[in-house]
């Protein structure tokens, strides 16, 4: 589970990689008149993601087109609206400058609900998900639990509440001693080249992440442990953008109505993920 720990950030720019979905011309009239009229007269809905965490967003080596769960329900909410889905990718921890400056109108990039980011931000949550520690296949062997970390290395997605996570269960397992050492990297690509190279012994990721990897890569990882410290993530949106954000919710209650997010969720095998309700501000920790 991807998140960012809850400062802004100097704001670096955004890049745009793709113009994904063609904006219906008719959408549905009653949802988009619930639009701010500045983005129904622009025609387009311009979201934030952070590159590259399949099956959430990601694209193939060597193309740009932008697959994955998020991207395909920004899509049907755009289309919906009878909008243009715009995607701006940028580094995780300028996600939330991104929006709070105004430019970008959401983010959906799994990214968590937390309640000291309801500060800044008003999260629709639609996908339930937890942590979950994952070595390479010849460390099973060794490590089978959490407490098989203690001492050992754990390289965590920089700047995200993994690392915080990571280390606040080290401390509640591990004697003082022989605590978990994190330490921060930026991708998961990265993290599987320092677990291959003997640099760490273990990552953390998301569990749709870690199923998705085992999925791609059969037999060659395995998950350490259970799945900890549930929680959801969510569509984000400035405080000041409620009306964008009702829309949205709006829009997100038709998809699942008509069985729209349910078709999405099982194209990448995500059903259990689904949520029954997309509340707004739902996280209480």
């Amino acid at each position: 589970m991807k998140t960012i720990l809850p400062m802004v950030l100097g704001l670096a720019s955004a890049t745009f990689i793709s113009l994904a979905g063609v904006a219906h011309a008719a959408g549905d009239e009653k949802l988009a008149a619930a639009l701010p009229e500045a983005v129904r007269s622009a025609g387009k809905l311009n979201v934030t993601i952070s590159l590259a965490y399949p099956p959430m967003e990601y694209n193939d080596a060597g193309s740009t087109d932008l697959k994955g769960f998020d991207i395909d329900l920004a899509k049907a909410v755009a289309e919906r609206l009878g909008l243009t889905a715009e995607f701006q990718n940028v580094e995780f921890p300028q996600l939330i400058p991104q929006v709070v400056t105004g430019r970008s109108d959401m983010i959906i990039t799994a990214f968590s609900d937390k309640v000291e980011r309801q500060t800044q931000l008003d999260f629709i949550d639609y996908f339930k998900t937890g942590n979950v520690f994952y070595s390479s296949a010849d460390h099973q062997a060794d490590i089978k639990t959490e407490a098989d970390l203690c001492g050992k290395t754990v390289a965590v997605a920089t700047g995200t509440s993994w690392v915080t996570w990571a280390e606040e269960l080290g401390k509640s397992i591990c004697p003082a001693d022989k605590l978990i050492t994190v330490i921060q990297i930026p991708t998961q690509a990265e993290h599987i080249m320092q677990i291959r190279q003997g640099r760490a012994q273990a990552s953390v990721i998301g569990l749709e992440g870690l199923l998705d990897l085992m999925k791609q890569e059969p037999g060659k990882f395995y998950q350490i442990g259970n799945v900890g410290d549930v929680n959801f993530y969510g569509i984000a949106f400035a405080k000041a953008n409620g009306e964008l954000r009702d829309a949205v919710r709006a829009t997100l209650d038709a998809l699942k109505a008509d069985g729209t997010y349910a078709q999405i969720l099982d194209r990448y095998g995500l059903k259990e993920a689904g949520v029954e309700e997309f509340k707004i501000n739902g996280a209480t920790k």
